[in-house]
């Protein structure tokens, strides 16, 4: 992976190439902080944000390795679904490496193909519970064209094809989902909070339309609820081959239609 993550300001940083994404993966590493027991314990979440039942989501973990400061490879052992623990020789900092499998639109937890990535940080980014109130950078090193949506706060980007998310902990981050990749997106304002609406996929959608109504509904926010958990809001649309539902999360919500069921008056209410 490229120098060009760097993140100075977070403690955990999370790095993700996903230039291959035709192969339905992506290389994930994780760097954690000064550890001074003598293991880590890294997790895997074995559920996502609405979602009311376990998931085996550590399926689609290969490869996984650990390192010291210096390089050199820690022994671990993985001890439950969604656990391993890594031994350590000293205290120190340790990099966790490993290749993702993601084939799943459906679940709304993680899917790569040649056109674009969704992920939900539960089915992609491994965690330690020694570190999970810690600041965090995520970083995605892209193909070439792709651009990156979350409901996080934007980081610099050091390269075009490099983009960067902060968030304020791994709780924050585990209920910000990511789309990246061939997208089409729109930005309005609404009751003094910014909106962006990013759809993938090509149906029989009318976009305008859909941007239209979703600054009106989300201008009556404040006659439901007497406050809101952030200032900018994505509205993440996907239109499918079949795949469909919705789940709301801290800063986003992500829609999923069969790209011809836009047209119907019913199905677009829905």
């Amino acid at each position: 992976m490229s120098a060009l993550f760097g993140m100075a300001h977070a403690d955990v940083h999370y790095k993700i190439d996903l230039r291959t994404p035709e192969h339905h993966s992506a290389n994930v590493e994780v760097q954690f902080p000064q550890t001074d027991s003598q293991t880590l314990k890294v997790n895997l979440p074995m559920w996502r944000t609405g979602k009311y039942q376990m998931l085996p989501l550590a399926d689609g973990i290969r490869n996984f390795t650990a390192l010291d400061d210096e390089g050199k490879a820690l022994k671990w052992q993985r001890l439950a679904s969604g656990e391993w623990q890594v031994k350590l020789e000293k205290p120190g900092p340790v990099t966790v490496s490993y290749q993702l499998y993601a084939n799943d639109l459906g679940l709304r937890v993680r899917d790569i193909n040649a056109s674009h990535a969704f992920l939900d940080a539960s089915g992609v980014f491994m965690y330690s519970p020694s570190s999970q109130a810690q600041a965090i950078s995520v970083s995605l090193q892209v193909p070439k064209g792709w651009e990156s949506y979350s409901g996080m706060k934007k980081g610099p980007s050091p390269h075009k094809q490099v983009h960067v998310f902060n968030a304020d902990n791994y709780h924050v981050l585990v209920d910000s989902p990511i789309e990246t990749g061939i997208n089409t997106s729109y930005d309005f304002n609404a009751d003094g909070r910014e909106y962006q609406v990013v759809f993938w996929g090509e149906g029989n959608y009318d976009s305008q339309k859909i941007v239209a109504d979703l600054t009106k509904i989300s201008a009556q926010a404040h006659t439901i609820w007497s406050g809101f958990p952030f200032e900018r809001y994505v509205y993440m649309i996907h239109a499918t081959s079949g795949e469909k539902g919705a789940t709301e999360h801290l800063n986003s919500t992500v829609i999923q239609l069969p790209r011809f069921n836009f047209r119907e008056r019913e199905d677009y209410l829905r």
